[in-house]
């Protein structure tokens, strides 16, 4: 009797496990992508809130970055959210504004990757200064219950130019 039991039992765990895979990955997904859009987001408020930790959270102490061929660390952007921030204690009027879409998160075990399209946009007096958009790859890994970008690389879409 038990041992006619035992293969039911294994069937029962096995389609258990199973069915509850796609509900943590899906989670985990969710989280990757609240993960990319909260450094966006920190980013883009960084002139009103002036907390850098609030940007530099969604980043592992071993982040190196590709934003369009060169290169970027943790410390560079902490020096440039300095730099920046110091401008606007003088009174610039300068704003980055920044979006994220067409996100698309990958979780395996303990690491995730993330395609995107970004928007940045600089915008200074109320008047748009500039602009990139362009297209990341975001290599993140789980670090306790939160996700931690340790990797993007970014590039600039290029528009087709009429000769």
């Amino acid at each position: 009797m038990l041992v006619m039991r035992l293969p039911a039992l294994c069937i029962v765990m096995v389609i258990s496990g199973a069915s509850s895979v796609p509900v943590f990955a899906g989670q985990d997904e969710d989280a990757v992508e609240r993960t990319i859009k909260a450094a966006s987001s920190a980013a883009a408020t960084f002139s009103e809130t002036r907390d850098k930790q609030a940007v530099l959270q969604w980043y592992s102490d071993d982040y190196e970055g590709t934003q369009d061929g060169e290169t970027e660390t943790k410390a560079a952007i902490e020096k440039w959210l300095d730099a920046y921030g110091s401008e606007l204690q003088q009174g610039s009027r300068l704003h980055f504004l920044g979006a994220v879409s067409n996100l698309k998160p990958t979780v395996s075990g303990t690491l995730a990757w993330a395609t995107y399209d970004y928007l940045f946009q600089a915008i200074r007096n109320g008047e748009l200064e500039g602009q990139d958009a362009g297209k990341c790859t975001g290599l993140l890994r789980k670090d306790g219950s939160r996700w931690l970008i340790f990797h993007e690389h970014c590039s600039k879409t290029r528009t087709s130019q009429a000769q």
